[in-house]
């Protein structure tokens, strides 16, 4: 592992040989559930009073993207606002889902079948896969965040991990319904997104319209000046205007709904 970018280019090197792909879609299900479960979004089921402590996650980006989506919101008006998102999670975690469930029950005082009936309805594409359906979402190979999977609960959770080759597959996953999303929205934000040339290439097939009004905004906290001009062309080349796509190397994932709040506003 110290030689390659990460565990997905390790299996992608190696996708001929099915016995290393299987262990290694083994390990990214177990350490991945491992790191739900020492995450702050945890909750943990030894108590049945046990809720998710809100106020250890006040500072992070899905708390101020949660105000921003529900700003000046009813509850009659949630499932209008829910559709005009759409997430696309190249992460293997179930932490968005999971987040807004438990949300919708804190803020709201919605029911859990509510709450869960909500969250349905908000396109969510994990290109890669993940560890595995949340119980309430009522989809087959569930398993609770955070929780350790036995045995054989392991190996069918493994099945839902793609590797990049799979994930990029137009016949076998969602890439043409994502990219109508890249190419219809409005408004596109990338937050913690690495810029990997195989994952723009599965967010964008042809160029977009170059008429369409379409904004762009980036976190890129860690990258280069020449890597962030190097994405910037390659987005334009995707027929955005350059005044349109608004890249930060200086922004982490919170900061950018602060920077721009009246720009992301769904008001």
């Amino acid at each position: 592992m110290p030689q390659v970018i990460s565990i997905d280019n390790f299996l992608d090197q190696h996708s001929d040989d099915k016995q290393i792909e299987l262990c290694g879609k083994l390990a990214i299900v177990r350490k991945i559930l491992e790191a739900e479960s020492r995450s702050h979004l945890f909750i943990d089921p030894s108590n049945i009073y046990n809720k998710m402590r809100f106020s250890d996650i006040e500072h992070t980006w899905v708390t101020n993207f949660w105000k921003l989506l529900t700003e000046n919101c009813s509850q009659e008006a949630l499932e209008g606002r829910f559709k005009s998102v759409a997430f696309i999670i190249f992460n293997y975690d179930r932490c968005i889902e999971h987040y807004l469930y438990y949300s919708l029950q804190n803020v709201y005082n919605m029911s859990p079948g509510d709450a869960a009936s909500l969250v349905k309805c908000i396109e969510i594409y994990h290109p890669y896969g993940t560890v595995g359906s949340l119980p309430w979402l009522g989809q087959p190979n569930s398993i609770e965040y955070g929780a350790t999977p036995n045995p054989h609960q392991l190996v069918n959770l493994a099945k839902q991990i793609k590797t990049f080759t799979e994930g990029t597959d137009e016949q076998s996953s969602d890439v043409l319904s994502i990219r109508s999303l890249t190419m219809t929205s409005s408004r596109i934000l990338f937050l913690g997104f690495a810029f990997h040339k195989l994952n723009i290439d599965l967010l964008f097939s042809t160029p977009a319209n170059q008429s369409a009004v379409r904004h762009i905004f980036a976190t890129a906290n860690g990258l280069s000046k020449s890597d962030i001009s190097s994405i910037e062309v390659e987005i334009r080349n995707m027929g955005v205007s350059q005044a349109n796509v608004l890249i930060r190397g200086d922004l982490k994932c919170s900061q950018i709904f602060q920077e721009y709040w009246r720009s992301l506003s769904f008001l």
